[in-house]
């Protein structure tokens, strides 16, 4: 780090790869907040340049709120929204192998991970220690904080309706394991989450699909496929689904809700991506607060993939049911990741705040790029979430997904997300990925469907 060979002519005069080098060293990694800079001396003479170089490089750098200097003191990164956030952050490896890696819409861990965990210490700690972890359900202090925030989003919630579970995965898994209904019939939108596809079919569950999306779940068609059959259950994602980003309307939810009670339809409606809404008018107010709807969510999106906690919230009977069940213990998070979520907790509201920032940029950006392609891709914006519903018009998506692949971009063909498998049309494309990440992804996109009009032709 920090020799004249690191700079680059292609960045212009010096004073600008002085400050380019800076930049790139953040985008690296190999820089993060609170990192001192070499003085001023030391780096002229470390890059061979002046110091007066140096010194227009660092003005330019305090400018952009890349650094920040107190008087007498060395320079240092400063904090910023991407720096506190990396979302997601892709793998580039090199020439001619993966560049990039857009098949999950995962979260890295933000800045307050690590900053909670260093307080997960004294007797707190000590506390958890001595027995051997959580009872069934999850620990009292972390539900009951739990429920506070649950209560302050607009559900009411007691922490006797919340059992903790390892993920929304595990929630899902433990809640039909639970409600035992099968071998029988299950409702899922479509397209969907795919590990909730394959939860559902583990519990010998036959799944149809309600269709979902900007342009679809239609009440008359869910009707309809509740009388043909007979489901014991149904799996939604009414906040900014998986895949396609979209929110049910509003004025459907009531009428929804009320004519899967009267057939006796239990909902399981997951709200794991229900804080991360990016839209410019107000949110719908969330399925749970319905009578009877059990809901999942986690702190995997709003916080980190690796953050092993979430919940299941539901009627307090059935809430007994689920603590009871013998895998409630082996579904359930560990002790140190729920004194983790404890202190996450207090800073939730601000790390929600900053990644919703930081999404909405990544979402501007991509379709930024997206907008020279719309002769050959379609998509309705998003509402929230993190993924983007893509429609090839005129190409096959798992041809071009291949073809991309050959490229160095991995995505994820739209037939993965359907109960059918018969999705030929569309792809999914995580906008957690840097504005600059996601504009290389349209642009192998775009070569990609090329080369399969040319194979075409």
């Amino acid at each position: 780090m920090w020799t004249g060979s690191e700079l680059d002519p292609r960045d212009g005069a010096r004073t600008d790869q002085v400050a380019a080098l800076v930049v790139r060293q953040v985008e690296r990694g190999e820089l993060s907040v609170g990192s001192a800079l070499p003085s001023e001396r030391d780096l002229a003479h470390r890059l061979g340049v002046s110091r007066a170089t140096v010194v227009r490089a660092l003005d330019r750098l305090r400018a952009g709120g890349v650094v920040v200097t107190r008087h007498g003191a060395r320079s240092v990164i400063a904090p910023s929204d991407r720096l506190l956030d990396p979302v997601a952050p892709v793998a580039a490896r090199g020439p001619g192998v993966l560049r990039l890696d857009l098949r999950h819409g995962t979260t890295a861990a933000p800045h307050e991970v690590e900053t909670a965990a260093g307080r997960v210490t004294g007797r707190h700690l000590r506390s958890a220690m001595a027995g051997d972890g959580p009872p069934p359900g999850g620990s009292p202090g972390l539900r009951s904080a739990l429920a506070e925030h649950l209560t302050e989003q607009g559900v009411p919630t007691l922490p006797s309706q919340l059992t903790l579970t390892n993920g929304a995965d595990a929630g899902l898994d433990l809640a039909l394991q639970a409600l035992d209904l099968g071998p029988g019939a299950a409702l899922t939108e479509s397209p969907t989450y795919p590990a909730a596809l394959g939860c559902l079919r583990r519990h010998r569950l036959e799944v149809t699909g309600w269709p979902a999306g900007p342009t679809a779940w239609d009440t008359d068609q869910l009707a309809h496929l509740v009388r043909r059959t007979r489901p014991g259950v149904i799996y939604v994602q009414a906040d900014n689904h998986n895949p396609t980003g979209h929110s049910v309307p509003d004025s459907s939810r009531s009428a929804m809700i009320e004519l899967l009670r009267r057939h006796q339809v239990s909902v399981i409606s997951d709200e794991t991506l229900r804080p991360l809404w990016l839209g410019d008018v107000g949110q719908p107010p969330a399925l749970s607060r319905h009578r009877g709807v059990i809901s999942l969510g986690s702190l995997s999106k709003t916080v980190w993939g690796g953050l092993r906690v979430g919940w299941i919230r539901a009627t307090q009977d059935i809430s007994r049911r689920l603590q009871q069940h013998p895998a409630a213990a082996l579904l359930a998070p560990s002790a140190f990741d729920e004194l983790l979520a404890i202190e996450i907790l207090d800073d939730l509201a601000a790390i929600v705040r900053r990644r919703r920032r930081l999404l909405r940029l990544s979402l501007d950006a991509l379709q930024t790029s997206l907008d020279g392609l719309r002769d050959e891709i379609a998509w309705h914006p998003p509402t929230g979430g993190m993924t983007a519903w893509l429609d090839l018009r005129h190409t096959e998506a798992a041809v071009v997904t291949t073809a991309a692949r050959r490229l160095g971009l991995l995505v994820i063909p739209g037939a993965m997300f359907t109960a059918d498998g018969l999705d030929r049309r569309h792809l999914r494309l995580p906008f957690t990925a840097t504005p600059a990440q996601l504009a290389s992804a349209v642009d192998l996109l775009s070569q990609a469907m090329w080369s399969t009009r040319v194979d075409r032709g």
